[in-house]
């Protein structure tokens, strides 16, 4: 059975300093030609005298990178605990990766979204809507969740960090750590000219996923399936912000500050 890493997780207790992983080898790249920002990596663990493969998965999506090894066995080599491992080991293979010159931009880009959204936050980046706001996430969670989860979703959720660069290629408004059960929202859906639809609709997309969870078909892990996107088309407003996602996407590659002088000008 395959040993799983769903989503980069990497708490700095949990980092061990020379931890021996073994020797590391990076495979070929396979890239899946409907989606440039996606790829497959197999890689190779040697260590005391046994060989043991694996393989990275970066995809669209949450969690965008995931990390398989297929021998359980390789973790009975070590004293610390599997989760110390994982974690130390998902550290060195986005590393080894991102050095690659030939990775694609887009999926460069993905692998470092999903590292900075799997940082830390401090309580001073948090932000502390007021009671009237109607952008309060506690409050839009709170009532998406008696309103079409029959309050059945267990979850955190917060804004996340508030990058002040230029995206290349995409932009991600949301995601959700199915390890920390905690959805975090793009900053950047704060802004005036961002209709109210289209943060509810990405608050509700992060709910839909611990309602109706990712599952492994014909060896491809499903995310978005049709159990969750016929979920997903439940929320009211679905088609305008969808609309609205499809023709101002662009827009929200900008940080806040060079919105706002879009607007203004």
């Amino acid at each position: 059975m395959a040993c799983l890493m769903n989503s980069l997780k990497v708490p700095v207790q949990t980092l061990v300093k020379n931890l021996n992983l073994g020797t590391f080898s990076l495979g070929k790249c396979r890239m899946d030609a409907s989606d440039p920002a996606a790829l497959t990596r197999m890689f190779t663990l040697k260590k005391n005298g046994m060989d043991y493969v694996g393989q990275v998965r970066v995809r669209p999506g949450s969690p965008a990178v995931r990390i398989e090894v297929f021998n359980e066995s390789y973790f009975e080599e070590f004293d610390q605990l599997e989760a110390v491992v994982l974690d130390n080991l998902t550290g060195k293979v986005l590393g080894r990766l991102l050095k690659d010159k030939d990775l694609p931009e887009e999926a460069k880009t993905l692998i470092l979204e999903h590292i900075e959204d799997q940082e830390p936050v401090s309580e001073e980046e948090e932000v502390a809507p007021t009671i009237d706001d109607e952008r309060n996430l506690d409050k839009i969670f709170e009532r998406f969740n008696e309103e079409y989860f029959s309050n059945r979703i267990q979850a955190r959720i917060m804004w996340g960090r508030d990058v002040k660069s230029r995206n290349k290629s995409g932009f991600r408004y949301g995601s959700y750590d199915e390890g920390k059960k905690l959805i975090r929202i793009h900053p950047r859906l704060k802004q005036d000219f961002v209709p109210l639809c289209v943060l509810e609709l990405t608050v509700y997309h992060e709910m839909c996923h611990q309602f109706a969870p990712s599952y492994k078909k014909n060896g491809t892990w499903q995310s978005h399936h049709p159990e969750f996107k016929k979920k997903e088309r439940e929320y009211k407003d679905f088609k305008d912000a969808r609309n609205w996602e499809k023709h101002n996407w662009h827009r929200l590659l900008l940080p806040s500050e060079e919105n706002s002088e879009l607007v203004t000008a």
